[in-house]
């Protein structure tokens, strides 16, 4: 698959408190570039494992702040809140 344009990846939390695929392996990634647009914290796995509040292996992402992934395995991302919203483009 090429992302030479990228793929809008943007959702929002499901389920409050429960970690979610984010975007699934692919070999053929670049990357991945987001922003968590919500009013709390998110949390991050780059590594392929689930991500965690306060967990080991997960990154926080602060309200308005950006990320950048460079990654071909899965990403997991939790939120407390259900509805908690973040952009991503996976390219």
């Amino acid at each position: 698959m090429t992302l030479s344009s990228g793929t809008d990846r943007s959702g929002a939390i499901t389920t409050g408190g429960t970690a979610q695929a984010l975007v699934a392996a692919n070999p053929d990634r670049h990357g991945l570039t987001g922003q968590n647009i919500s009013t709390g914290d998110l949390w991050i796995n780059e590594t392929g494992g689930t991500a965690a509040v306060d967990g080991l292996g997960s990154y926080k992402v602060p309200t308005n702040s950006m990320f950048e992934i460079e990654t071909v395995f899965a990403i997991s991302i939790i939120g407390a809140t259900t509805g908690q919203k973040f952009t991503a483009t996976e390219w």
